[in-house]
C-alpha cells in the first residue's frame, strides 16, 4: 500500500492518540464477540529478493517472474502474481527463509493476529495437514466433525496439504539490479491455482454462528481458477448472505486479481452479500477509483454495490466512509495502523502492540472525521505510525484488517480517539463530542 508522504503532521497529537489506543486493546480484545473467517489459508515462504534478484536473472526460466518483480519493485508495489513456470518452486526453495513456513492468506493471517491479542477467532479450514495446522496459533477455533469448536492445537493432522505460496520481500534502500527501492513491501508469487477452504465442518455448521459472532471476514477467492470461480463465489455469497442476514458486519478484503475478470465477477456475485469492503491504496484503479477524487468516487462504488462501510488503507494513512458511527470507525481505522505498524517492527503480530518510536506521522488527506455535504456518509481518517525499515512486510494488510474487525466486534464502547481533543485541534474536522462538520470534499 503506498500514497504520497508528504507533509508531516504534528507528532505528539498522534502519538498521544495511539498511546491511548494501545492501552485499550486488552479491553477491546477481552469485549469482542467471535470473528468469523474464511476461506484462505496457505503456507508461506519467505525470500529475500535481494538475496534472490542475481540468480533469478540469470534463470532463462525465471524470466518472466525476474521481469513482473523488477516491475514492481522500481513502482514501489507489491500485489500478487501467479506465474506459469513448473520449476519455480524447486528453483525459489534454496532461497527460502529455513523453517517449515508461516501462516498466509487474509483470513488466516487476521485469524493469527486477533488470537495473538486474545480475541476470538473461528475460521474455516479444509487442509489440515500437519504443516498447515503448524502456522496456526493454538488459539484459533476449528469446528470437528461433531460440529464442536476445538482449538487449533487440539486438532489432529490429516492430508498432506498443498503447494506454498512465496512472499517475495525487498526493503528500500537496499540495492536491486539497476536501481535501489525506495519503499519496502513484498509480492506474493504462486505457482498454481487454488481452491478456498472449502471446509465441510464449516459447511454444515459455520453459518448458525453468526448469532454469537461479531463480525465476518471473508477472503478475496483471488486465488481461485477461472473455471472454478463460479462455485467459489456461490459459496461465498452463500455465507454471506446468511451472516448478513444475522445483522452482523461482513467484510470482504479485495486484494489483486492475477486472473481477468475475476474481480469484476466477484464484486457482481457478492454485490448485496457484503456490508463492508476493504483495500489497499494500490488498489484503488482495479475498481476505478482515481485518488484525486477520492471520497466522491468511493462514495458512488460503495452506493453501487449495497456497502454501509468501505475502507481504503496506505502507508501514511487510512480512511473510510460509513454510515455508522464515525467515531467508532476512527478508532477502527486506528486499531488497525496500530497493529499493523507494531507488527511491521516485530516482524509478526504481538500481544502487547504499540506504535513504534521509529515510525513518522504525515498528515492525513482529511480530517479526523467529516462529512461530505449533503451526503449520508460520513469519513474517518487517521494518519498511521509509518516504518521505513520494518523487518517483515509479510501479512501488514491482513493486520490493518484483524485491527478494524476487531474494533468491530466489541460490543460499544467510548470512543478513543473522539475524545482526544488535541488531536482535533490540530487536524481540523469533529469536536470531541463526534458530531461530524460538514465539509465539502473536492469533486
Amino acid at each position: 500500500m503506498s500514497a504520497s508522504l508528504d507533509g508531516a503532521a504534528p507528532d505528539a497529537p498522534w502519538r498521544r492518540a495511539y498511546e491511548a489506543l494501545a492501552a485499550a486493546v486488552p479491553d477491546f480484545a477481552a469485549g469482542a464477540k467471535p470473528m468469523l473467517t474464511g476461506f484462505a489459508a496457505c503456507v508461506d515462504k519467505r525470500v529475500d529478493l535481494h538475496a534472490l534478484a542475481t540468480a533469478l536473472s540469470r534463470e532463462p526460466g525465471g524470466a518472466a517472474l525476474f521481469e513482473g518483480i523488477m516491475r514492481r519493485a522500481k513502482a514501489g508495489r507489491g500485489g500478487e502474481m501467479l506465474v506459469d513456470w513448473p520449476d519455480g518452486p524447486q528453483f525459489l526453495d534454496p532461497f527460502a527463509e529455513p523453517g517449515p513456513g508461516t501462516i498466509g492468506g487474509t483470513s488466516a493471517q487476521a485469524a493469527w493476529t486477533l488470537a495473538r491479542l486474545g480475541a476470538p477467532v473461528i475460521m474455516a479450514l479444509s487442509d489440515r495437514s500437519a504443516r498447515q495446522l503448524a502456522t496456526l496459533h493454538p488459539a484459533v477455533k476449528l469446528i470437528d466433525a461433531a460440529g464442536e469448536l476445538i482449538a487449533a492445537g487440539d486438532a489432529k493432522p490429516a492430508g498432506a496439504g498443498k503447494p506454498a505460496h512465496y512472499i517475495v520481500e525487498y526493503s528500500a534502500g537496499r540495492q536491486l539490479p539497476g536501481f535501489t527501492p525506495d519503499r519496502s513491501t513484498r509480492i506474493i508469487v504462486r505457482f498454481a491455482d487454488e481452491d478456498l477452504e472449502d471446509d465441510a465442518t464449516f459447511e454444515r455448521h459455520g453459518r448458525a454462528l453468526a448469532g454469537s459472532a461479531g463480525v465476518a471476514l471473508l477472503s478475496s477467492p483471488n486465488g481461485v481458477g477461472a473455471d472454478r470461480l463460479p462455485h467459489a463465489l456461490d459459496m461465498m455469497a452463500s455465507f454471506a448472505s446468511a451472516w448478513k442476514g444475522a445483522g452482523i458486519l461482513v467484510h470482504l478484503e479485495l486484494g489483486e486479481y492475477p486472473v481477468p475478470g475475476a474481480l469484476e465477477a466477484t464484486l457482481d456475485r457478492m454485490d448485496g452479500a457484503v456490508t463492508s469492503i476493504g483495500l489497499n491504496f494500490n488498489e484503488l484503479a482495479s475498481i476505478g477509483v482515481d485518488p484525486v477524487d477520492l471520497e466522491a468516487q468511493l462514495a458512488d462504488f460503495a452506493d453501487r454495490h449495497g456497502l454501509s462501510r468501505l475502507a481504503v488503507h496506505a502507508d501514511p494513512w487510512a480512511l473510510a466512509l460509513t454510515r455508522g458511527d464515525p467515531e467508532r470507525e476512527l478508532d477502527a481505522l486506528a486499531m488497525g495502523c496500530l497493529l499493523a505498524s507494531a507488527r511491521a517492527e516485530a516482524g509478526e503480530p504481538i500481544a502487547t502492540p504499540r506504535a513504534p518510536a521509529a515510525a513518522a506521522f504525515s498528515k492525513p488527506p482529511r480530517p479526523p472525521i467529516s462529512r461530505r455535504a449533503d451526503s449520508p456518509w460520513r469519513i474517518a481518517c487517521c494518519a498511521a505510525p509509518y516504518l521505513r525499515g520494518p523487518a517483515s512486510t509479510l501479512g501488514l494488510g491482513d493486520t490493518f484488517t484483524a485491527g478494524t474487525m476487531l474494533v468491530h466486534a466489541r460490543a460499544r464502547r467510548e470512543a478513543v480517539l473522539a475524545n482526544l481533543p488535541d488531536l482535533f485541534a490540530e487536524s481540523g474536522g469533529a469536536p470531541p463530542s463526534g458530531r461530524p462538520i460538514d465539509v465539502e470534499m473536492p469533486r
